[in-house]
C-alpha cells in the first residue's frame, strides 16, 4: 500500500417514500478483476468540519441532494479496506433520511470518485435484500427495514 488514512466518515441512506435506497455503484479501478460493489453515498470529514456538515456536503457532491435536518445518527461502523492502493481505517456515522425518490447527479466527484463511481440507482428493499452483489454496509436492507419499522435508535448501534 502507498498510503494510509485514519478518518471519520459520514453517510446518509436516502429512503424513498417506498422503502427504496439510493445507492452509487463502484469499482477500485486498481484491482482489474473487482467486481464491482454498491454503497451508500458518502465520505470523509474535512478537519474542523461537524459531521453533519460533512453528510451534506458529500451527499451533494456524490448525487446532487441538498438536505436540511438529518436527524439524529442512525447507526455507526468501524471498517478497515483498502481502495485505489491506499489502505483506510474508517469510523463512520450513518443518517437516515427520507426523501422523494430523484435523479441522481454528482455535482464534485475529486478525481478518485470520478474513476470509481460507475453509476447511482434506487433499490427496492425486497430487492436489495435478495441480491448477491456486494453492498456496504452488508447488512443495509435489514437495518432500513429495522429503521422504517420502528425509527432511529435511542442511541446508534454498532454495525458491521
Amino acid at each position: 500500500m502507498s498510503d494510509q488514512s485514519v478518518r471519520q466518515a459520514a453517510r446518509v441512506v436516502l429512503v424513498d417514500p417506498t422503502g427504496a435506497v439510493l445507492l452509487l455503484s463502484g469499482r477500485d479501478q486498481s484491482c482489474p478483476g473487482d467486481p464491482g460493489f454498491w454503497f451508500v453515498p458518502g465520505g470523509g470529514v474535512k478537519e474542523g468540519e461537524a459531521i453533519e456538515d460533512a453528510a451534506r456536503r458529500e451527499l451533494y457532491e456524490e448525487v446532487g441532494a441538498s438536505l436540511g435536518d438529518l436527524g439524529p445518527v442512525a447507526w455507526q461502523r468501524h471498517t478497515s479496506f483498502t481502495f485505489d492502493g491506499c489502505w483506510y481505517d474508517q469510523d463512520e456515522s450513518f443518517f437516515v433520511v427520507r426523501t422523494q425518490s430523484f435523479v441522481a447527479r454528482a455535482t464534485a466527484l475529486t478525481q478518485m470518485e470520478q474513476r470509481a463511481v460507475t453509476g447511482a440507482r434506487w433499490w427496492p428493499l425486497a430487492e436489495l435484500a435478495s441480491t448477491a452483489e456486494v453492498v456496504y454496509p452488508p447488512e443495509l436492507a435489514t437495518l432500513v427495514q429495522a429503521w422504517t419499522a420502528s425509527g432511529p435508535p435511542a442511541s446508534p448501534p454498532a454495525i458491521k
